[in-house]
């Protein structure tokens, strides 16, 4: 190699036969191809008959010496649907498939030769043919990807590529790159693992039979429509075809639950590959930073969303996932420990740490394609080889860096927000300076105490308040008195209890509900140990506390309320009627969440629901119950739309003057609704309506910040200015 240097050494105590295919993996290959020549059979047997049929039926019109009269011709009235089964049937074999390369951007040997020689370097450690094209794209994740998945690559075997996401490689060190990069070529390394290849070109093939659809398919469903004078050899095949289909749907279903099995083995062995080049704890950290960048990928498109809304387009997509970090850990405040740096390795090398917990990732295991992080991780370290990691960076390894990762941003921008290309790219900097001023509107001052940290305000008729403050004000000393004891220590207290609360009832609302299962089965509640059972008790019990603190905090709230808005009529009548108004637009602000938020659980459920079911099998029942959902969710936004005509928008700090907040909300007019008896909805009308019920909780979540926090900012003047004024008046002590 051109520069070892980048080249992190490899651990020198690997035990032969590591990387070897276990007796389970191969067993569990052997019943994926048991499967695989079960579906093959079936799907070729009809095929011969098909043209066996039709020889048949044509030799005996012709050359048969018995003659039926009319019922001679019988024979030959099946033949022309058998001909375009078969004819659909051979089309679905050689159907062929390229890789995707939207986004995709592929790069050479003379462009980067640094990273070049690194691949060629893992390849040669882990016996893997170099890949035949290397792409890199802005995601976080990484794969060896077939170029292409025809009925020929059953027996010709496509050459493989790499496939490099800078979202991935963005928050990883050189030595978690090297255990990447050997992971996706031990799945198709020579030793073993050649088989993948030939397992999933067969397991694309399958899919596009039973799946698939294309211009023939819509040519048959067409001809069907017309006379049944003309469309019966239609009508046959479509009948033919959908009981073919339910058939090979079985076959289908017994060779998924085979190959995902077949899968999670694969993935350790493909993992004893990194083990093999990196030791077992690199590969256990790349799992866990994994997570990392995905939170902070995630987060920055947020963030470059609404930059977006202002005309600002970074021109590094990668420099802000970095600094997402930062507002991710600070968020965090050490709550998921999957959002923190994976615990240091102890001085002794032959120990190790324990990255994941057994309950972390848990998912019905007979369907899940990848083990557990836990179980990869037990995996891993079965034989436990300690990694020296070089915790520089694998960004080293590209050259023209600024010029790549710009290229890619584009990219970014083209694919995933259809920006047209004359778009001119800002630098980072400028952008990320007004991403931090959008979060200062989300991290409130510590003076605080924590008191309005994911909440939201409790009060309910701020005019009767306002009218109580005018017709009975307080006096300067009360005044100050109050102001200076809104947020003490005690204030801190109850806030942390309540939101300690809110955690509680959060995890327990989901172990109660089935979506998380803890550790053991056992609840660890308040010092104490509990079973499953429990759940629904403790549930109501925090559930009691929290509406108890919804009392303290309507009084603090109102104290606060009132405290500031009598400050600001000493100050002048329009200081006071604005953070009214502030006030008012903030509670009616505080509805329209309530209502989009609680629309979120139904509008996620149908979406997984939909996803994880064939539309078409859809019974009627499930259809009512998800076009219900659709459609209350639909009315939802309308309301909330009509209701926001109506609300005058405060000056708010990075957001576009308007006089209401309606066409801040939704850029588009709402897509239009459905009929409760509708016999279908369209895919392209859900997701429309997904993406505007998004951009609008997205859009509410800002504002719903921006304006508790101008509310606290023109607090603070107010406080500041009476402070000023009061200083020197006798009997009032200075705040």
């Amino acid at each position: 190699m051109a520069n070892n240097s980048l080249y992190p050494p490899s651990p020198e105590n690997v035990p032969p036969g590591l990387t070897d295919p276990t007796s389970e993996y191969k067993m569990q290959t052997l019943l994926v191809l048991f499967a695989l020549a079960l579906f093959f059979m079936v799907y070729f047997g009809v095929m011969f008959f098909c043209v066996a049929y039709s020889v048949w039926a044509t030799w005996f019109l012709l050359f048969s010496r018995i003659r039926l009269g009319i019922l001679h011709l019988v024979p030959m009235f099946f033949v022309p649907p058998l001909i375009i089964l078969f004819i659909y049937l051979v089309k679905n074999l050689f159907k062929f498939e390229r890789a995707e390369k939207e986004f995709r951007i592929e790069i050479f040997p003379d462009e980067h030769p640094k990273l070049f020689e690194f691949i060629e370097k893992v390849c040669e450690e882990t016996g893997a043919q170099t890949p035949k094209h290397v792409f890199i794209d802005y995601e976080v994740n990484a794969a060896a990807i077939l170029d292409t998945t025809s009925f020929f690559h059953l027996f010709l075997p496509s050459r493989r590529s790499l496939l490099i996401g800078l979202g991935l490689l963005n928050a990883i060190n050189l030595t978690e790159f090297k255990a990447l990069l050997g992971h996706e070529f031990g799945h198709f390394s020579q030793k073993g693992t050649k088989i993948g290849s030939y397992i999933y070109t067969s397991w694309r093939i399958a899919y596009q039979v039973i799946e698939g659809e294309d211009w023939f398919d819509r040519f048959v469903y067409g001809w069907s429509q017309l006379d049944a004078r003309i469309g019966w050899p239609a009508y046959i095949v479509r009948g033919t075809l959908w009981v073919l289909k339910k058939m090979l749907g079985l076959l289908w279903y017994v060779l998924v639950f085979f190959n995902r099995s077949c899968s999670r083995q694969r993935e350790f062995n493909a993992d004893h590959f990194a083990v093999r080049v990196a030791g077992s704890d690199a590969p256990v950290h790349l799992l866990h930073r994994t997570y990392f960048a995905g939170s902070c990928f995630e987060q920055a498109i947020s963030d470059l969303r609404i930059a977006m809304s202002h005309h600002l387009f970074t021109n590094d997509l990668f420099y802000h996932q970095s600094a997402a970090g930062k507002v991710i850990r600070r968020r965090n405040k050490g709550k998921d420990v999957r959002l923190e740096e994976p615990p240091t390795l102890p001085d002794d090398p032959n120990e190790t740490t324990q990255v994941f917990d057994e309950n972390d990732d848990k998912i019905a295991e007979m369907w899940s394609t990848h083990p557990s992080n836990y179980d990869r991780e037990q995996n891993a370290k079965a034989h436990y080889i300690r990694t020296q990691f070089d915790e520089r960076s694998p960004w080293l390894l590209f050259d023209n860096v600024e010029e790549l990762r710009e290229r890619v941003t584009f990219k970014f921008y083209r694919f995933y927000f259809k920006i047209p290309r004359d778009v001119i790219l800002a630098d980072p900097e400028e952008v990320q300076g007004f991403i931090d001023d959008e979060h200062s509107d989300r991290m409130y001052d510590s003076k605080y105490q924590g008191l309005y940290d994911y909440r939201n305000l409790v009060l309910k008729d701020i005019g009767d308040m306002a009218r109580e403050g005018d017709q009975h004000p307080w006096s300067i000393t009360d005044l100050a008195d109050s102001h200076k004891a809104l947020y003490t220590a005690e204030v801190k207290h109850r806030a942390q209890l309540y939101n300690k609360r809110i955690e509680e009832l959060n995890l327990l609302n989901a172990i109660f509900n089935g979506w998380h299962r803890p550790k053991n089965d056992e609840i660890e509640f308040r010092g104490e140990i509990y079973d499953m059972d429990d759940a629904k008790r403790l549930h109501k019990k925090v559930d009691k506390e929290i509406k108890s603190d919804s009392g303290w905090l309507a009084e603090i709230d109102k104290k606060v309320f009132m405290t500031y808005f009598q400050m600001g009529m000493h100050i002048n009548q329009e200081v006071a009627e604005e953070l009214y108004r502030r006030y008012d637009f903030h509670l009616s602000v505080q509805d329209i969440w309530y209502e989009l938020q609680s629309r979120n659980p139904p509008i996620q459920s149908a979406i997984g629901f939909l996803n994880s079911t064939d539309a078409s099998n859809l019974q009627s029942h499930q259809f009512k119950e998800i076009l219900n959902v659709f459609r209350d969710t639909h009315k939802v936004l309308r309301k909330m739309l009509k209701t926001s005509e109506d609300m005058k928008l405060p000056g708010l700090k990075n957001l576009p003057k308007a006089n209401t907040l309606r066409p801040f909300l939704l850029n588009k007019e709402l897509v239009e609704g459905v009929s409760k008896y509708e016999q279908s909805i369209s895919t392209q009308w859900m997701n429309k309506l997904i993406g505007q019920f998004g951009e609008m909780k997205e859009k509410v979540d800002r504002i719903h910040y921006k304006s508790l926090a101008g509310i606290l900012t023109l607090q603070e003047k107010i406080g500041d200015e009476c402070v000023h004024r009061w200083a020197k008046l006798p009997g009032v002590q200075a705040m």
